[in-house]
């Protein structure tokens, strides 16, 4: 059922989960929505929206969006990957070694000092703090690869032309700036305008209630690919301080409570490099531990 050896490639995943966006997912549009191929045959789910819709357990749980996490209101179920899993990588630390040039706009004129949090999901990215949209619109008005375009509820709408000729979309709020085309339905489920990931499937909001954490986050359909084979599982999630933290808190919650036995929790905690608990109820599985070990018999850049 399970692979309990994690090759380098998957400890390093998991390891710094939140920053999964920031290390592999920035203009890489030939991966889908978790950075890796999609794999029809882990999970019995339609790739469409609708046959995801279709799949959604009846869960009695509603979010508190007043006490909720702000990222959350930002998180899409409509995704424009085919066969996608939602996944979302959000952190609110960021090790010395990640670098935003190339990923933040030049003429924005910002650094890490002034993000508070960075949200990727599909292929956009959600950047939070307190913004200027006048002065970043007058900005890219002075910079022969920026154009305004429009106002969209209050964001500053610019189009940018990027080195190699292709453009994207970079809108512009006090509170966040968003860079993807799908800009209008992420600023309007934040408005609660338009249906966010957890309007529509409640399991998320199951899974957030769990999470010690609300700093560094991941969360997506599915088991982990390349870490556990297990089809039974219906999403996951990690959470942690940091993307750097020696504790770390996973969550997988099943689509049936049969196949949550001892046996299987046992084989989930080879996502862990330490475990220091490992718990079942209902449906729900957590485990805590380290951080998993990367293993030192695969030579570097050698993958699974």
């Amino acid at each position: 059922m399970t692979n309990p050896r994690l090759t380098r490639r998957s400890a390093i995943a998991l390891a710094v989960a939140g920053l999964a966006g920031c290390t592999t997912s920035f203009g890489d549009e030939e991966a889908d929505d978790d950075g890796t191929d999609i794999d029809d045959s882990r999970s019995d789910h339609e790739s469409s929206p609708e046959g995801r819709e279709e799949h959604i357990p009846d869960r009695d749980i509603e979010p508190d969006w007043e006490s909720a996490a702000p990222f959350r209101s930002w998180l899409l179920f409509d995704t424009p990957v085919d066969g996608g899993n939602r996944r979302f990588d959000y952190t609110e630390q960021f090790p010395d070694t990640v670098d935003l040039e190339g990923v933040l706009p030049e003429f924005t004129g910002l650094g890490l000092e002034e993000v508070d949090g960075h949200l990727v999901q599909g292929f956009t990215q959600v950047f939070f703090g307190s913004f200027d949209p006048e002065a970043i619109t007058d900005a890219a008005a002075d910079a022969e690869t920026a154009e305004f375009d429009d106002i969209y509820e209050g964001y500053a709408v610019i189009t940018e032309t990027l080195p190699d000729e292709t453009t994207r979309t970079v809108a512009v709020g006090t509170d966040a700036i968003v860079i993807g085309d799908d800009y209008e339905a992420r600023i309007d489920a934040n408005l609660g305008y338009g249906d966010r990931l957890e309007d529509v499937d409640p399991e998320f909001t199951h899974l957030f209630e769990q999470f010690p954490h609300e700093t560094t986050i991941t969360g997506e359909y599915d088991a982990p690919a390349g870490v556990l084979e297990m089809p039974e599982i219906y999403l996951w999630g990690v959470s942690s301080e940091s993307p750097t933290a020696e504790e770390m808190t996973w969550v997988f919650i099943f689509e049936d409570e049969a196949d949550l036995s001892e046996e299987t929790l046992s084989d989930l905690e080879a996502v862990a490099g330490d475990v220091l608990e490992a718990d079942r109820e209902g449906r729900t599985a957590t485990i805590v531990g380290a951080a998993p070990e990367i293993d030192e018999e695969m030579a570097p850049g050698e993958s699974d």
